[in-house]
C-alpha cells in the first residue's frame, strides 16, 4: 500500500516537473523568437535606403558658411538618420569659436536640420599681446585674424596681462549695448575706445577725438545731459573733435580741449557748465 502511494506521488511530481520544464522552454523560445525578430528588424531599418539622409539643412550662418558647418559636422554620405549621433555632431561643431549654440533636429525619414547661433563681436580687447573679439556676454572668444570684423570699439584698461576685470568689462558692455540702441545721440560719432579705470570709471573716445568721462554709474542719465551741450557747441560753431567732456559729476559738467598745451582757454562758460 505504501509503495503504491509513493509511486502515485512520484508520477504527480514528475508531471509537475515536466510541465514546469515545458513552460521554461516555451518562454525561452518566445524570447528567442522576439529577440531574433527585433535584431532582424533593427538591422533592416538601419540599412534601409528609406532612412538614408538625403538632405541636410543648415541655418543661422553669418560669419561661417554652410560648407564650414558641414565640414565640422562630418556626417558620412548617405548615413542612416537613425544612427546619427546628435551629441557628437554638436560637440564637433561647437569647437569653432564663432559657435555659441547648436541645435540639431531629425525630420523623418531623410532630412537633418542643423541650426547654429553664432557669437556677435561687439568690441576688441587686448590681452597677451593679441587682440580678441569679445561678445556682449563678455566672452573673448577668438583672436583677431585677417578677415575678421575689426571696426569695433577697443576696450582698454579692463584687462591686464593675466586677468580681466569682470566688473569693468560688464559696465563697458552694458554701456555699448545702450549706445547701440539709443537714438538720443545722433551727433556722437562712432565709438572707437572704451577705457576702464578702477579709479575714474569709464571713459568713451570717439573717432573724431572726443573724450567723454562718465565715471562709474548712471551712464544713461549722464549721456542725456550731453544733448544740450552738443547743441550749444553746434550753435557756437565749435568743433567737437578733441574735446574732453567730463560728465562724471552729477552736479556739474566740465568741457575743455584735449590738445591744449599752454594755458587752458575756456570753451563753454555758462550756467551749469564749468571750464
Amino acid at each position: 500500500m505504501k509503495m503504491a502511494t509513493r509511486k502515485n506521488r512520484l508520477k504527480r511530481h514528475s508531471g509537475d516537473i515536466f510541465r514546469e520544464v515545458f513552460k521554461v522552454l516555451f518562454l525561452f523560445s518566445v524570447i528567442f523568437i522576439i529577440t531574433t525578430v527585433m535584431i532582424f528588424g533593427y538591422n533592416y531599418t538601419i540599412s534601409s535606403p528609406y532612412f538614408r539622409i538625403r538632405e541636410i539643412i543648415v541655418r543661422g550662418c553669418k560669419e561661417l558658411t554652410e560648407k564650414d558647418i558641414l565640414g565640422l559636422a562630418a556626417i558620412a554620405p548617405s548615413q542612416n538618420i537613425l544612427t546619427v549621433n546628435i551629441v557628437a555632431i554638436t560637440r564637433r561643431i561647437s569647437t569653432n569659436p564663432w559657435i555659441r549654440d547648436v541645435f540639431i533636429g531629425k525630420e523623418f525619414p531623410d532630412r537633418l536640420v542643423i541650426e547654429v547661433r553664432e557669437r556677435t563681436p561687439v568690441a576688441l580687447i587686448h590681452r597677451d599681446n593679441n587682440f580678441y573679439l569679445m561678445d556682449i556676454e563678455g566672452v573673448a572668444f577668438k583672436t583677431l585674424e585677417a578677415g575678421d570684423e575689426a571696426d569695433l570699439p577697443v576696450l582698454t584698461g579692463c584687462a591686464g596681462d593675466k586677468e580681466m576685470n569682470p566688473e569693468l568689462i560688464k559696465k563697458a558692455l552694458k554701456l555699448l549695448r545702450y549706445l547701440a540702441t539709443s537714438r538720443d545721440f545722433p551727433t556722437i560719432d562712432r565709438i572707437s575706445e572704451v577705457h576702464g579705470s578702477e579709479i575714474s570709471g569709464l571713459s568713451l573716445f570717439t573717432n573724431d577725438g572726443m573724450s567723454l568721462q562718465l565715471g562709474f554709474d548712471s551712464y544713461e542719465n549722464k549721456l542725456k545731459r550731453l544733448i544740450p551741450i552738443m547743441a550749444d557747441l553746434d550753435r557756437k560753431n565749435i568743433k567737437q573733435g578733441f574735446l574732453c567732456i567730463d560728465l562724471s559729476d552729477s552736479v556739474k559738467v566740465t568741457v575743455q580741449r584735449r590738445d591744449i598745451k599752454g594755458p587752458r582757454e575756456p570753451v563753454i562758460a555758462e550756467k551749469g557748465y564749468r571750464t
